[in-house]
């Protein structure tokens, strides 16, 4: 059985409704039980509630259906503590490329879906973000535009997950400016999507000069060390970022995790290593738990992650051939903001936990998703007969004071909802949330900003249906 090493996740997807990526035809019930012997016996080695699992479960269902029947579900009246965030795929190449940023049929943007009307039918879709490489990037799809057709279809609730879901190669979107809050001047802009696109973790870094104080800001949507090749060429981006950092001496840091739920925390291990005061490579970033037979297994060690300095060539997980030094600004911080949203969570919530004990923080935005737990992918790599691949909670994480008391995510120090017909660019001194942190740190810049229409409530985003979404990847089980 293969466990990806880099596939240990802290689970934030907001996978709530859905925990499956597809079904599967009952009728073969030999080739179901073959596989579903496999999922029962390695949950019953490496799930967290292993001692919850049926003794008697149906081996005739599919494959989907049986993993979802033996998982110890969340309740919040019965189950309170129960498991939220498992999740199965008919195939695990598709697993393991999604949690390595690659994606297949890229529409190029991210976005959140509201409803229109008071009558909750018709939708109205606002870009969260472009990413950096695409068409809609070429096609100058900006942040905090608004769309309402794709192929001259309006969105209502019945059609959006298919129109959005499905689109192939050459389509159309119907785009309103942002501060167009009456959707009067619209445009029709023709893209395309990718049909593999490995998007870069590290969105913008910048530095700014205000009032005499050097700040820096960093946009960081999700973690991951590289695109699944091992050579860790995000972390060394990353390290060289920090560098930048400390040679244009930055005294005060904001790091934008609002659009960022979750990824590796080999990753988060990096950055946080970079971030904490009085840097010691003997000092704990998170502490793992299994359930008692992993435990049992492990020295206290290997339940322990630590800070450290510099990433090493190791061959059970990169594929290193030089170490990469890590540059540490914690000692230089006078002022540590963190800007956060409703979608940030686990390797970003990991972070925040995983620091507190060493240094001050300052949370700007909303209220964090909420997840302390973890995962890893399983999956047979050379078994024709199943091709089947699984992410099942196998741990929970806490700080080096053992706290883990976040399940109802971080509350901001200063709320900012992050609401606004009229968006800037992720950058622009000007945009709302980047522009109240630095009117925080260096004084004088806050801006006016107009509020949403109060008719306008959420349906869903896309961020969430990323299958990194809310996770951290732990560096690996022994």
């Amino acid at each position: 059985m293969k466990i990806n090493s880099l596939s240990l996740i802290l689970l934030t997807a907001f996978f709530s409704m859905v925990f499956v990526s597809c079904e599967k035809d009952d009728a073969d019930n030999s080739d179901n039980s073959y596989v579903n012997n496999w999922i029962y016996k390695t949950m019953n080695v490496y799930y967290y509630w292993n001692n919850r699992l049926p003794s008697s479960p149906d081996y005739s269902l599919s494959p989907d259906k049986f993993f979802s029947s033996i998982c110890y579900w969340y309740d919040k009246n019965t189950n309170p503590n129960g498991d939220r965030f498992s999740w199965i795929q008919d195939n695990y190449l598709d697993l393991l490329n999604a949690l390595n940023g690659i994606s297949s049929d890229e529409i190029g943007f991210e976005y959140t879906l509201y409803y229109l009307d008071e009558n909750r039918v018709n939708l109205i879709g606002e870009i969260e973000y472009v990413k950096k490489g695409t068409p809609a990037e070429q096609q100058k799809l900006q942040r905090g535009q608004y769309f309402t057709e794709i192929n001259g279809t309006p969105l209502t609730v019945n059609n959006y997950n298919t129109l959005l879901s499905n689109l192939r190669g050459n389509y159309t979107l119907s785009v309103y400016n942002g501060d167009d809050s009456n959707l009067t001047d619209k445009k029709t802009l023709s893209l395309s999507t990718l049909s593999t696109y490995k998007e870069n973790p590290i969105y913008l870094d910048t530095v700014y000069t205000v009032n005499g104080k050097n700040i820096g800001y960093l946009v960081y949507n999700f973690f991951a060390d590289d695109s699944g090749d091992g050579i860790c060429n995000y972390d060394a981006q990353l390290a060289q970022i920090f560098t930048g950092f400390k040679s244009k001496n930055v005294s005060s840091l904001i790091l934008d995790l609002r659009y960022n739920s979750g990824g590796s925390t080999f990753a988060a291990t990096t950055l946080a290593s970079m971030l904490v005061k009085n840097p010691d490579t003997k000092n704990i970033f998170y502490k793992l738990k299994y359930n008692d037979l992993i435990t049992a297994e492990l020295t206290p060690d290997e339940l322990n992650q630590y800070f450290w300095d510099k990433i090493s060539p190791d061959d059970s997980w990169n594929k290193l051939t030089s170490p990469i030094s890590l540059t540490n600004i914690g000692d230089n911080l006078q002022n540590f903001y963190i800007l956060t949203g409703m979608n940030t969570a686990s390797a970003s919530e990991l972070i925040i936990n995983g620091l507190k004990p060493y240094m001050n923080m300052t949370l700007l935005g909303d209220t964090t998703v909420g997840k302390n737990v973890a995962s890893a992918s399983f999956y047979e790599e050379n078994d024709p007969k199943n091709k089947w691949g699984m992410q099942p909670i196998i741990a929970k994480m806490y700080n080096k004071n053992d706290e883990s008391n976040y399940t109802a995510g971080f509350y901001p120090d200063i709320v900012n909802t992050d609401n606004g017909w009229d968006k800037k660019q992720l950058g622009d001194l000007n945009e709302n949330m980047l522009n109240e942190a630095v009117s925080y740190v260096a004084g004088g810049l806050r801006s006016s900003r107009t509020a949403h229409k109060n008719s306008l409530v959420k349906v869903m985003t896309s961020i969430n249906k990323k299958a990194r979404s809310n996770t951290s990847i732990i560096k690996k089980i022994k």
